[in-house]
């Protein structure tokens, strides 16, 4: 069944239309949520509150526009909520369970060096990308962790593909500086 006739059926009251619309689109709720927060138990949190929203707000869901697009609105709000609400705890959104998840067995990965040394940049890199203004953040998790486009990431965000582009510059440039100022070098540049 298409998302156009799940929106009617549960903007109408149906359920488990809407059942399967959480079932259809969890998985990435989920992973945009885990990549800000850094944790499952926020994960958790940040998409029980996304798709509390998307219920109720499925009646204004413009029916012109992708819905992936408007929940991936939804998700990145209740993200930087979800930060601001807990900026004082210090929380990072790739925080060491991303890091272990990234890591690899001694027999399939680099060794003990250059681990090190990789997790080393990871920690500098972690900081530097929780620094960013929200817009530069958001746009640069989307484009280099999520890996999307940058028309995929206008058009979730609402903003011209030209200011995403801005954003992006700006959080690349502001990274580079700040690695160079902490003299870390990546892949033989400083």
């Amino acid at each position: 069944m298409a998302d156009a006739d799940l929106i009617s059926r549960a903007a109408g009251g149906d359920p488990a239309a809407f059942q399967r619309l959480v079932e259809e689109h969890r998985s990435m709720v989920y992973r945009v949520a885990f990549q800000f927060a850094g944790n499952h138990h926020d994960a958790e949190d940040i998409a029980q509150d996304v798709f509390i929203k998307v219920y109720r707000s499925l009646d204004r869901f413009r029916r012109d526009a992708q819905f992936t697009s408007w929940i991936y609105r939804i998700v990145m709000n209740a993200c930087i909520d979800h930060r601001r609400r807990h900026s004082s705890s210090g929380a990072a959104p790739f925080g060491e369970e991303a890091e272990h998840r990234m890591a690899n067995t001694p027999e399939e990965g680099p060794g003990p060096e250059a681990t090190a040394y990789a997790g080393e940049l990871g920690g500098v890199l972690e900081a530097e990308v929780n620094r960013l203004p929200n817009g530069q953040r958001i746009v640069f998790v989307m484009r280099h962790h999520q890996g999307l486009k940058l028309a995929e990431i206008a058009e979730s965000l609402g903003l011209a593909e030209g200011t995403v582009k801005r954003q992006l510059h700006g959080a690349v440039h502001r990274l580079r500086a700040a690695l160079s100022a902490a003299n870390v070098t990546v892949g033989g540049r400083s």
